[in-house]
């Protein structure tokens, strides 16, 4: 739900098979085709970056390589080819735990460690508001999303530092108990890109750390965690989205745009704060490479030296916990696919019988493209016939999530509606999460007779830049914070205490008479419901999903707003 990287390739690195692959091309006409066909019937002013790896007795250097570029890689009109950078997203997590791996391998450190070490034994800092998961929770865990936080992903910051993330981890509400279920959460794999910080000489950052010991290793000289580096290359590819808000469909939607790069700060080796849990750049050229290590166990082929430990590969490759079908809400399943099992940044599985690891799928599109395109491939790839149609069973996963969440937004206040508990007045102020941020609530409509001088800025800017989302008959809040998921939030009045939430983020348009258009924010459906906390405070909490615990996790309940709130935050004196 948050934080979807719009360069985000979902590349599958996955389980090998014995099954025959076609001797022929892959990447023949009939896939060209098909790919052409899905960028243009989808409105994709973007592509991707495809290849197929086999191994390959016959062929020079036994292996046998296809690669292929399709469409666009910046507005502009720039083709893509294999060597066009994206950020992988959350295929980072690999190089995350494999660091982790290389740490346990490392028997000079002065605090060893392996994959059962408890983390508050090396972090001094780490703290969860769960007591028992605070005292036991390991390595393993935090890479096997197993916890009880949910993503929490609305509480990361560009201004934060990892170690500013693992102090306000104890102010994180958790969903469920300690190691009850899988719950995918970004923050986990940010505690582990500290660990070479936290254990080595020189104090280095995962981004140097993976730079030196892996990508320079294996001579992947385009891939790496910086920005600067990647943009000065003339390669990285821009991302695109679509205009308008998650109620609609996207593939409906004609209004697309170029996207800034994602997160452009970090210092010399691109060090973020994301860079644990999506922070690389490579290219299809570079994955290939890295393809190869995965299939021969570790071993650069090109030098016969082990690179990645045999015991390290095999641990974030096992299967620890059981991956749900969906981690959005989405309960829709495919006969096709078998149930999957997640180690380290890896999950195992299978597509129609056999096994995947070959396939390298890159996109700077954010429809689910990837997931069409590579399944059609496999099909070619294992000689499945017929090819399952899931260009149109994701056209109708679509359908059915703009419609639930269309459902879901309460997009009618009654003429009868109730006031807020003291009225509109008594919720404007200031408000503060630890875990989260600060930030200062305003009154929109009606106009208040005075405000502050931020909430005097704040309500000229939506009234001039982003009058389409007033409507001058519904009472309205909004405020604007330094959170990543997105920059202003509007909340607009439906009855007592409850507000519907609307949030996007400004983006850049190039057009000096229309400079900004509004990137969703993707909370829509979602609401906040105000109350008095237990500390006599005014406050108001998220409810609906917002906090990304997954499927078959219950709401927070209880008596007040405070417990029935994924999200708190406390505000002023009642």
């Amino acid at each position: 739900m948050f934080l979807r990287t719009v360069l985000g390739p979902l590349f599958l690195l996955l389980t090998t098979s014995r099954a025959q692959l076609t001797n022929g091309t892959v990447l023949n006409s009939e896939i060209d085709a098909f790919i052409n066909n899905l960028l243009a019937e989808w409105n994709s002013p973007a592509g991707l970056s495809i290849a197929v790896v086999r191994r390959d007795a016959g062929s020079e250097g036994g292996w046998n390589v296809e690669t292929k570029g399709y469409g666009n890689a910046k507005s502009d009109g720039s083709k893509i080819t294999a060597d066009t950078l994206f950020a992988l997203g959350s295929d980072s997590k690999l190089f995350d735990t494999l660091a982790t791996g290389l740490l346990t391998s490392n028997k000079s450190l002065n605090t060893p460690i392996d994959w059962t070490t408890k983390i508050g034994s090396i972090i001094p800092e780490w703290e969860l508001m769960d007591p028992l998961a605070s005292n036991l929770t390991s390595i393993i865990d935090l890479m096997s999303h197993r916890t009880g936080l949910p993503r929490h992903d609305l509480s990361l910051s560009a201004n934060k530092t990892n170690l500013d993330l693992i102090k306000a981890l104890k102010y994180l509400r958790p969903s469920t108990e300690f190691r009850e279920t899988f719950q995918y959460c970004n923050l986990g794999y940010i505690v582990l890109s500290y660990l070479p910080t936290a254990l080595l000489p020189g104090n280095p950052s995962l981004a140097a750390y993976v730079q030196e010991h892996i990508f320079d290793a294996l001579g992947m000289n385009a891939t790496t965690y910086s920005f600067e580096r990647a943009n000065a290359s003339g390669n990285l590819a821009e991302g695109f989205a679509r205009e308008g808000d998650s109620t609609m469909n996207p593939i409906n939607t004609t209004g697309t745009h170029a996207l800034p790069f994602w997160l452009q700060t970090g210092g010399d080796d691109g060090e973020t704060i994301a860079s644990g849990p999506g922070g690389v750049i490579s290219s299809v050229n570079n994955i290939v490479t890295w393809v190869k290590v995965l299939l021969s166990n570790g071993v650069n082929p090109a030098t016969n030296e082990t690179v990645i430990p045999t015991d390290v590969l095999d641990m974030v490759t096992s299967g620890i916990t059981v991956w749900p079908f969906s981690t959005d809400g989405n309960d829709e399943t495919f006969p096709e696919l078998s149930v999957a099992t997640y180690g380290g940044g890896q999950y195992r599985t299978t597509y129609r019988g056999h096994g995947m690891r070959r396939v390298v799928v890159l996109s700077n599109d954010n429809l689910d493209m990837v997931d069409v395109v590579r399944y059609r491939i496999f099909d070619q790839l294992f000689n499945l016939e017929p090819p399952v149609d899931w260009k149109s069973r994701v056209e109708q996963l679509y359908v059915g999530t703009a419609e639930a969440t269309s459902e879901a937004v309460s997009t009618h206040r009654s003429v009868n509606a109730t006031l807020p508990t003291g009225g509109f007045e008594k919720l404007v102020g200031n408000y503060t999460n630890l875990g989260y941020t600060s930030f200062e609530l305003c009154q929109i409509v009606p106009a208040p007779v005075s405000a502050s001088d931020g909430c005097n800025e704040l309500a000229a800017t939506i009234n001039s830049t982003w009058s389409a989302f007033v409507d001058p008959a519904v009472p309205m809040l909004a405020l604007t914070w330094d959170l990543a998921v997105s920059q202003y939030v509007k909340l607009a009045h439906f009855d007592g205490d409850v507000f519907n939430v609307t949030g996007w983020s400004a983006k850049p348009t190039g057009n000096p008479s229309s400079p900004f258009w509004a990137f969703d924010a993707g909370i829509a459906g979602t609401i906040v419901e105000f109350g008095v906390g237990v500390d006599g405070n005014v406050g108001f909490g998220f409810q609906g999903g917002i906090w990304g615990a997954g499927v078959d996790v219950p709401d927070p309940s209880g008596d007040t707003a405070e417990e029935r709130a994924e999200i708190w935050f406390t505000g002023p004196a009642f």
